[in-house]
């Protein structure tokens, strides 16, 4: 048996629905990473006698459906809770993607430090 949308149904996961700047979005999908930076230590011949690691950001991305808003702008903030709970802040949007009445763009975010 095959699963039918009836459009009285928008499908989304935890962080769903988001709120943007006022709009509200349907949240297809979100992936997170936790960026780091190795540093090597030399001795003074320039030999690695060490590293260590160093935490960077927390960066993600998601798939966002629009649904009669526009596509949110660069530098818009929107607010997570669950496991990845703060703020956010969008840094890339994608071209909108339309098939039918079904719109959707991919976005790229990185967490606010303060």
């Amino acid at each position: 048996m095959s699963v039918k949308n009836d459009g009285s149904h928008k499908f989304g996961i935890e962080d769903s629905p988001l709120t943007i700047d006022g709009d509200v979005f349907i949240s297809e999908a979100m992936s997170f990473s936790k960026t780091a930076n190795r540093v090597d230590i030399d001795d003074s011949n320039g030999e690695p006698i060490g590293s260590t690691v160093i935490p960077g950001r927390i960066e993600g991305s998601g798939t966002l459906q629009l649904d009669g808003v526009n596509a949110p702008a660069v530098g818009k903030e929107f607010t997570l809770t669950g496991v990845y709970a703060g703020d956010y802040i969008i840094q890339d949007v994608s071209e909108t993607q339309s098939q039918g009445d079904y719109s959707k763009v991919a976005i790229n975010f990185y967490k606010k430090l303060n």
